[in-house]
């Protein structure tokens, strides 16, 4: 009874999540035992969780300058960790922003969050596994996978990586947490747009550059 209801419980966040995007499939549930996706060489966290950690402590301005061939004066880091804007037992996140176009409501916008994993024993611990963010996240990723037409595995990349193009997020998964990306841009600026970027490869730099990842 409890696997029939956490697999219910899987199905239908996934569902409920590639939906609010248009980017539903229909679920292969087969899937959700193929862990097949998993790093295998995975050699450890080079930054492990802690609740006071930054989420963007190595990043510079000169980084994301170079990333997106801008002037370094034009970016803006707020490492929302360290103001009085962090909420209790918010995850650690930090927001970017490129001062392009007239005013700021042109401004290029993007995140890095970190969410921490929730263990068995703690409460909710079922509704975090459904989301992908609990000790037993496998299936969930599989099966978010599974039913998403826009996402697609990154290979030797923490312990699992996925890039959804149509949310333009990447998440990879470390021990004890997940590292959410969202590449800094704006639909709405239409110099940006022509430029036509690859944001999956903007997100992956912006991992390095992080320290996450080599």
């Amino acid at each position: 009874m409890r696997l029939l209801k956490i697999t219910t419980l899987l199905f239908l966040t996934a569902l409920v999540l590639t939906s609010c995007f248009g980017d539903k499939k229909v679920a292969d549930v087969s899937q959700m035992n193929d862990t097949g996706f998993v790093n295998k060489n995975f050699k450890g966290n080079r930054i492990n969780y802690s609740e006071d950690m930054s989420a963007c402590e190595s990043i510079l301005a000169s980084d994301i300058a170079t990333i997106y061939s801008v002037s370094e004066s034009d970016v803006i880091i707020n490492d929302i960790t360290k103001t009085k804007r962090r909420q209790p037992n918010s995850p650690p996140s930090c927001m970017f922003y490129i001062k392009m176009g007239d005013n700021d409501f042109e401004w290029l916008r993007g995140s890095i969050s970190v969410q921490r994993e929730i263990r068995k024993d703690e409460m909710a611990y079922d509704v975090a596994k459904a989301a992908g963010n609990g000790e037993e996240w496998e299936e969930a990723w599989a099966l978010n996978k599974s039913i998403s037409k826009s996402s697609e595995w990154i290979k030797d990349m923490g312990m699992a990586a996925v890039w959804n193009l149509k949310k333009v997020e990447l998440k990879i998964k470390f021990k004890g947490y997940t590292l959410n990306i969202y590449p800094i841009k704006n639909k709405l600026n239409q110099v940006e747009v022509a430029k036509n970027r690859d944001y999956k490869k903007v997100a992956i730099a912006m991992a390095k550059a992080s320290g996450f990842i080599k």
